[in-house]
């Protein structure tokens, strides 16, 4: 599947052509299918593939980029080489180069990422990456500042371009209906979306909400994104499990796994608050996605949550299991803040748009091209 990074670079390209730019998009052979149905045929859009190897890290990388990339920039008459992942390595360089860094979390959190592959290739390389390209694109003022201070890079080389948010699909009851059924969530519910990484904070998360039902609240919570199958993911679930258990939340704490994004469009709609206490987020788009959906968003004070939230939500300490309650709790009973947030969150997230995002990404282009 098209990720979440690639349907970014692949709006850019949309949105470059359609404005009469000339664009080659890059792609691996065997995405080249799922590129063509993402990507609008009209002229100026050309897509070229490559057969790479499926590691983002291999060593193929470094040929392309010192090589076959610039070649085919000068073949093409291109201007810039814009990379969108984080192992690009450009040398002999024919045109300047542009690289995306969404952030740099594996140097807080190592999470599923082997020891030997975060000290010896994960560290240097995004260092190296960050050095050799020209300039660095990232998604927040946050993770400018942390991309600064934690590979070394000067400030003035990294510009922020802030993330699009796609247009929700619409309410569909029969959809709801089937959701309500399958995870029981006809006493209301409140929504985390993101799967279980240590970083998401779910053990917090879950003795927090325990405490809210303590005090009444008689819903569930319901967290969404993939929480079995490789290792990692096993260990944390454990994890998760034993605090459940030990808050006595088995009938209350609903992990429903992988959603639809029409499915997820429906729950975070129908949610009575969506909760997204990460101890670190270099963006944080399903904040925006429940904003604009009218729900209300309790997310924490660190990192770029509060940057992105925009004063249009709770701020929890995600460190403090009755800071999360506090937040949740005063959602719940307090209709005029409910009504504000709301408010507040549509406008919010009305600031984030893939038109947006190219328009700020044309002026790198052209501040790099210059003279």
């Amino acid at each position: 599947v098209v990720g979440g990074v690639e349907q970014g670079a692949l709006r850019i390209a949309d949105n470059m052509s359609k404005d009469g730019n000339e664009c080659v998009v890059v792609c691996k052979a065997s995405r080249e299918a799922e590129v063509r149905d993402l990507l609008e045929d009209r002229p100026g859009l050309k897509i070229v593939t490559v057969d790479v190897e499926s590691h983002a890290m291999c060593e193929e990388n470094e040929a392309l980029d010192s090589g076959f990339f610039q070649d085919l920039a000068e073949a093409e008459g291109a201007e810039l080489i814009h990379y969108f992942y984080n192992w690009s390595f450009p040398q002999n360089k024919k045109v300047p180069c542009l690289l995306t860094v969404h952030d740099v979390i594996p140097f807080t959190f190592q999470e599923a990422m082997p020891d030997e592959i975060h000290k010896n290739i994960y560290k240097p390389g995004i260092k190296r990456a960050c050095e050799l390209n020209d300039m660095i694109a990232t998604v927040s003022e946050f993770s400018r500042q942390d991309i600064a201070k934690t590979v070394g890079v000067p400030l003035e080389k990294i510009r922020v371009v802030y993330n699009g948010l796609r247009e929700p699909a619409g309410h569909n009851q029969d959809i709801m209906n089937d959701l309500t059924k399958r995870f029981g969530l006809e006493n209301g519910y409140i929504l985390n979306a993101g799967g279980i990484h240590e970083r998401k904070n779910i053990v917090r998360m879950v003795q927090a909400f325990a405490k809210l039902v303590n005090n009444g609240y008689a819903g569930k919570l319901l967290i969404t994104g993939k929480a079995s199958g490789a290792p990692y993911q096993e260990e944390q679930r454990a994890i998760c499990d034993a605090a459940i258990a030990e808050a006595g939340m088995q009938d209350r704490v609903i992990f429903g796994g992988f959603v639809t994004e029409d499915e997820l469009d429906n729950l975070l709609g129908s949610a009575d608050i969506f909760i997204y206490p990460s101890l670190y987020e270099g963006f944080g788009i399903p904040i925006l996605e429940a904003m604009k959906l009218k729900t209300p968003v309790v997310t924490s004070t660190v990192t770029a949550m509060p940057e992105v939230a925009g004063g249009a939500a709770m701020l929890a300490d995600p460190e403090s299991v009755e800071s999360m309650t506090a937040c949740m709790k005063s959602l719940l009973e307090d209709d005029a803040l409910r009504a504000e947030l709301i408010e507040k969150g549509l406008a919010q997230s009305a600031e984030f748009s893939w038109d947006r995002n190219g328009r700020e990404y044309m002026a790198i282009y052209e501040e790099m091209t210059a003279g």
